[in-house]
């Protein structure tokens, strides 16, 4: 890790700005997401790439929609998955 630091400010709505070093290093444009994540005391940024929407050219895209299921089981998967959970106990 590099020793050396910057110091920045908070506003008053919890902006702040990187430092050009850090996002010229890390190649940070406008418009790149970061993930914030707490350790402790610290508070560590990464850059983040986004998961992009499928395509035709991907493997797995003519097989989205073929699947059976409930028809909101991408917004409420951790609930479908709890009550299989539950379900696989009582027997």
């Amino acid at each position: 890790m590099d020793d050396q630091f910057d110091v920045i400010r908070i506003t008053s709505k919890g902006q702040m700005t990187l430092p050009v070093r850090a996002r010229k290093g890390l190649n940070i444009k406008e418009g790149d997401h970061l993930a914030v994540y707490i350790h402790g005391e610290e508070i560590i940024l990464r850059k983040f790439s986004p998961f992009r929407q499928a395509s035709p050219q991907d493997a797995i895209f003519h097989l989205i929609g073929k699947g059976h299921g409930p028809a909101d089981l991408s917004e409420k998967h951790d609930y479908y998955l709890t009550q299989a959970k539950e379900e696989s106990t009582k027997q």
